[in-house]
This record gives C-alpha cells, sequence and structure tokens, in this order.
C-alpha cells in the first residue's frame, strides 16, 4: 500500500468510526451520546435506543398500530436514515400511511444524559396509532452494548410511577437505586404490559400487566403535526414538563 492509499485509508477509517459503534457491528451501532468506546445512548437504523449510563437503563422502539394491524418502525417499508452533526432523522414510508409518511427527529440533551425527540405526521391517513415501548432497565454493564434489545430478563425488578404524560423508572439494587425519567406526548394511554409478548406493538400493548417482565408501553393517535418525547437524568439543569419539551427540541435540534 503506497503513502496515498494509505492516507485515504486512515481517512476513511476516521469517518467511518464517527458514525459507528466500535464496539461491534449489531443492531445497535449508532452512538447519539457519549463515546465510541463508552456510548451513553446508541440508536439503530430504525427508531429504536437504548441507554447505557454506563448501566443498561433502558431501550426505548416506536411502532405503528392502525386497526387490528400493527408494526415496529424496523419493519416498514422504507425506512431512511440521515445523520448530520451528531443528530438523526428518519424518514418512515410504508402501505399503513399510504401516501404520507412520518419523519422522526431526534438529538442528545446538552444538559443530562439522554434524548430528546420529535416525530411529525405528513399527509397521514386517518386512523392511526403512534406506539412506543420501554423498559428493560437492567443496571448492569452489558458486556456487548450492540446487543441491547428489550430482553424479559432485564425488566425483572423494574419500578414504573406514571404521573399523567411523564414516567420515572426506577432499577437497580436498594442501596443502589438509579433512576431514568421520560415525557411522552400527552393523552397517550399508558400501561403496564408484558415484555414476554412483543411480537409485534398491538400484542405487546394488550399483554396485560400480570409478569414478571414488566415495561411500559404506549399509544397516541398519530397527527399531522408534532408529538414530542424526552428521556434524561434529572439534575439541577434537567427537570422537564410536557409543555417545555417543544421548546427544549428546538435548542438541542
Amino acid at each position: 500500500m503506497n503513502k496515498l492509499n494509505r492516507i485515504i485509508f486512515a481517512i476513511l477509517f476516521i469517518f467511518i468510526g464517527i458514525h459507528a459503534y466500535a464496539g461491534g457491528d449489531g443492531k445497535f451501532s449508532i452512538v447519539l451520546s457519549g463515546t465510541q468506546t463508552q456510548p451513553r445512548v446508541l440508536a439503530c437504523k430504525a427508531p429504536e435506543f437504548s441507554f447505557h449510563f454506563p448501566q443498561m437503563a433502558g431501550n426505548f422502539k416506536l411502532g405503528l398500530i392502525s386497526d387490528q394491524k400493527s408494526l415496529w418502525c424496523s419493519e416498514m417499508k422504507d425506512v431512511k436514515l440521515n445523520k448530520k452533526d451528531g443528530k438523526l432523522t428518519y424518514t418512515l414510508e410504508d402501505n399503513l400511511l399510504k401516501e404520507g409518511r412520518v419523519i422522526v427527529r431526534v438529538a442528545k440533551l446538552t444538559d443530562s444524559d439522554g434524548f430528546v425527540m420529535e416525530v411529525e405526521g405528513v399527509n397521514l391517513p386517518t386512523g392511526l396509532n403512534l406506539f412506543w415501548s420501554f423498559g428493560g432497565s437492567y443496571a448492569k454493564v452489558l458486556p456487548n452494548k450492540t446487543d441491547s434489545d428489550l430482553k424479559p430478563e432485564y425488566c425483572k425488578d423494574n419500578v414504573f410511577s406514571v404521573e399523567g404524560s411523564a414516567f420515572t423508572v426506577y432499577y437497580g439494587e436498594s442501596l443502589d437505586l438509579k433512576v431514568i425519567q421520560a415525557v411522552v406526548p400527552e393523552e397517550s394511554d399508558i400501561r403496564l404490559s408484558d415484555a414476554h409478548k412483543q411480537t409485534n406493538p398491538l400484542t405487546f400493548h394488550e399483554s396485560g400487566k400480570r409478569t414478571d417482565a414488566p415495561a411500559l408501553t404506549g399509544t397516541r393517535k398519530l397527527i399531522n403535526g408534532k408529538l414530542y418525547f424526552c428521556f434524561y437524568t434529572q439534575n439541577t439543569k434537567a427537570d422537564y414538563n410536557s409543555f417545555m419539551i417543544p421548546e427544549l427540541f428546538k435548542k438541542e435540534f
């Protein structure tokens, strides 16, 4: 390899490194927050995310429900991802959306671990619901963070406290209790669900709360407009309510 080729190879390696997690080529390969060697928030090629502080703090993913049909965003007909300046934009299209599309924009938080998300519906048919799930706050460092799906064994000791459109998850040992907080769209139908039953969003949402693997699921009417999510760890600079999230998104994105 001559000198010029070595230089080109080095540049390409660095370029790839800032986009893909160096820990492997698994599903969660995009670093949204943290570093390549110590990621804090990892993302997938479809809207699904995992939190590592550095212990596994949870998994969040999106889906769609239309009457008795449902699918995860990763199963949609066309999913495009644009990465720019550390921010992610997903454009989703599928037969369920007809001629419409859903645009998901995500940015990491400046004052806290976590992210803020905007979900925009464009030219959508009626009768659609956005589905989301959160769970798997394992409180242990995963040996391979690119494999951080919502697994039932990660959910065992999670405790959820829901207040309106916000919730808090308590996880870990009682003497070393950890917390992650979230704000989801207002008017969401939030349920305690069974992480053993994730075949599709509708099955998950209707799975019931009698389980040894509790997770939260929620649905919200998908509108031709914008909905917001935020996941964060609370501190003196980060303590959010739903009315604050649109402005927070504008600031971060």
